[in-house]
């Protein structure tokens, strides 16, 4: 007979001693945050999903855990994820007309994910947003902040990969792609999937000149010398000029600021979450297989909710710190996981 699991898959049981260095952990990024001038709030577990979906991308409503409401019989999500609750909050105007806003948060987001996929459900989070500003210069704070979080925990070895959605996004809309083909093609390139997105290329019927501008694009990494390499593929589009100005800036602030050895540039960087629109990144850690957390600018998210302010924000998965950290608190911290 198969053995029956005491607890879901995905989720997790933080034994005592992994526990204490688990909040321990937690605390030094909170607090390296509101060193910046971060303050932290504290978003409620449950939203409902009539409010909550104008941040979500269809694809994320669809791993969302959903409870229907005794007392109102609406339908209730369990937290999915925490950007789109902030953007909701600050767009009911609870932190009032003062920006730029910096705000703090350690949570928990919730979605589901095939048990095959070997993926967690249950994901602790430390991360932060600026809202209220759009210029290099906060693209830069953000990312330094990251940076100083991760510095401060004690992880050394480690990569941003920094980019500029709207190239790669660019490039799509030059190929003539669908709305579905451009989806599926950011998709692909989220997860640097080349056969893939050969084939969307192709079903799409991507003349052959587009179609290798945008495969080498993603595959454009390395330095200073990317931004050179992307205005060649450029050509004269002054669009794919600007992302390619705004990156440059950034990198080169970042440089400036002491940093330059954290960093590689991706002109295939693209996040999964459709609500990002400029400045993007990840990062990486060696002996993690997965990124430990990233962000980027969403100008357009918290318009949704009815208040339109430019943002940027980062998010760190702190179970996936632990492995950065070459801890042994992989395995107490929880058994029931898949490795992911």
């Amino acid at each position: 007979m198969r053995e029956r699991s005491l607890v879901p898959a995905g989720m997790s049981t933080i034994l005592p001693e992994a526990a204490r260095r688990f909040r321990k952990i937690e605390t030094q990024l909170i607090e390296t945050l509101a060193g910046r001038g971060f303050e932290e709030i504290i978003l409620p577990t449950f939203e409902y999903l009539d409010v909550l979906t104008p941040g979500l991308e269809p694809e994320l409503i669809e791993k969302c855990y959903k409870i229907p409401d005794r007392t109102t019989g609406r339908i209730l999500l369990l937290r999915p994820d925490a950007t789109a609750q902030i953007a909701r909050t600050v767009a009911m105007g609870m932190m009032g007309d003062r920006t730029p806003l910096k705000l703090s948060y350690r949570t928990t987001v919730f979605r589901y994910e095939p048990e095959h996929a070997g993926r967690d459900r249950e994901i602790f989070q430390v991360g932060a947003e600026l809202i209220g500003t759009d210029d290099s210069a906060s693209d830069q704070e953000i990312v330094s902040r990251l940076i100083d979080c991760l510095r401060n925990i004690g992880l050394r070895s480690f990569k941003v990969s920094l980019g500029h959605v709207g190239f790669f996004k660019r490039l799509l809309v030059q190929a003539g792609l669908s709305d579905a083909g451009k989806k599926q093609a950011e998709q692909a390139a989220a997860r640097k999937d080349v056969p893939k997105l050969e084939e969307i290329l192709s079903v799409g019927r991507v003349p052959r000149r587009a179609g290798r501008r945008i495969l080498e694009a993603l595959e454009l990494s390395g330095t200073a010398e990317v931004i050179a390499e992307g205005r060649a593929l450029a050509g004269k589009d002054a669009a794919l000029h600007r992302s390619l100005d705004r990156l440059s800036q950034v990198y080169h602030a970042l440089c400036r600021a002491g940093h330059r050895t954290a960093l590689f540039l991706d002109l295939g960087e693209f996040r999964g979450f459709d609500y990002y629109d400029g400045i993007v990144f990840d990062v990486f850690a060696e002996g993690v297989g997965v990124e430990l957390g990233g962000g980027g600018r969403y100008n357009h998210l918290i318009g949704r909710f009815g208040r339109n302010l430019p943002s940027t924000g980062f998010a760190l998965i702190v179970d996936r710190l632990f492995q950065g950290l070459g801890t042994t608190a992989a395995q107490p911290v929880s058994s029931s996981k898949k490795s992911s």
